[in-house]
């Protein structure tokens, strides 16, 4: 499979601009070298968000590819992060005290024939197949969105456990794959569309849309842009804190649009452009973007409102058999203040204490 292909899974099925070379954390060849978690600091602005000394926290592992994290709050001043098990087809759950339960059977894929569905790649050594759920949030009136990618929908956990297809598409057409979801106050779901959902990816005959960023809302579903006009497959999407910008990732790059009165967008431009950028993003309450870039090197990059780059979160690279994935897919903030940053890391998620709240969905309830 090819690059541009690749990217359905936010740059873990290819080696990310900058990142570890493809050898060292997937396929065949030696494990990578050991490397311990920390934070780099480029800029001093990043000690008004991290801490200095602050260490990166190991959660759990196991999953062997992961994705679509978000906090749920239960309204006692706590709750859960959700979590895509991309090779097991479940949402988890993932408790404060780092218990993992399964919080959703058949995610990405309800039906029965998965010897013809989930996009193919490798994990380390191992080759897998991606049926799981790639994304997931929580809507204002507090029900839980989610991206069943093989199913190409996205779908609603309704408050009697009902499941309802929010969207499989427009125009007669079905999606390809949903890929990332941001959330606005008023309802309005901005959604990433690419491959994933497709074996072959690219190349599959089922294929029947453009890779695009698309807009639900008040039951209608709409094309913003596609891929030709991003510059690239889309893959994260976050909307800035105050609600008035659009980020949206296409390989190492990351754009910024105006969002209109209407949630279109306008005008964009490049906000930012490197390592760590390509896969999943959120927006902490000043509007500092934490971006991931998928496969390699294993980063969550701290970037600034105006485009300048504050520093990294780096996580550990194990450097030993079984080789491991190294990634850095998706972001969440969490816990009752919203001052805890979730990574899900592929294998393992990690989490570690900021100084400044992020932007967590749903209500508060």
């Amino acid at each position: 499979m090819n690059c541009v292909s690749a990217l359905a899974f936010g740059c873990l099925l290819c080696a990310s601009a900058g990142g570890a070379q493809p050898g060292q954390m997937r396929g065949d060849g030696p494990a990578p070298d050991p490397k311990p978690s920390g934070v780099s600091r480029l800029d001093p602005g990043l000690d008004a968000l991290i801490a200095p000394g602050t260490q990166v926290q190991f959660v759990a592992s196991g999953f062997g590819l992961n994705e679509g994290t978000t906090w749920v709050r239960d309204g006692h001043g706590s709750g859960f992060l959700l979590l895509g098990g991309l090779l097991d087809n479940v949402l988890y759950r993932i408790a404060p005290d780092n218990t993992v339960s399964v919080f959703m059977e058949k995610a990405g894929y309800s039906g029965d024939d998965v010897d013809s569905v989930g996009a193919q790649t490798r994990a380390g050594r191992s080759h897998v197949l991606l049926i799981g759920p790639s994304c997931s949030g929580v809507d204002p009136q507090g029900r839980i969105l989610w991206c069943a990618d093989d199913d190409r929908k996205v779908m609603r956990l309704e408050k009697d456990g009902q499941h309802t297809v929010l969207s499989e598409g427009a125009g007669g057409k079905r999606f390809n794959g949903p890929n990332d979801i941001s959330i606005k106050s008023d309802g309005a779901v901005y959604l990433t569309d690419n491959d994933f959902g497709l074996r072959g990816a690219m190349k599959s005959p089922l294929k029947e849309l453009q890779d695009a960023v698309w807009l639900i809302k008040d039951g209608k579903t709409t094309q913003l842009i596609t891929d030709q006009e991003l510059g690239g497959i889309p893959n994260g999407v976050t909307l800035s804190a105050d609600e008035k910008f659009l980020y949206l990732s296409a390989f190492n790059k990351m754009m910024r649009y105006v969002v209109n009165a209407d949630d279109t967008i306008g005008a964009g431009s490049l906000f930012a452009q490197g390592v760590g950028i390509g896969d999943g993003m959120r927006s902490d309450s000043l509007g500092n973007i934490y971006s991931t870039g998928g496969a390699g090197p294993g980063l969550v990059r701290v970037t600034a409102p105006s485009g300048k780059l504050l520093g990294t979160i780096n996580l550990p690279v194990l450097g030993a058999e079984p080789k491991k994935q190294i990634c850095a897919t998706n972001v969440a903030f969490g816990e009752a203040d919203g001052k805890t940053l979730y990574i899900a890391a592929c294998d393992a998620v990690y989490k570690i204490r900021l100084k400044v709240a992020g932007i967590l969905e749903g209500p508060a309830r």
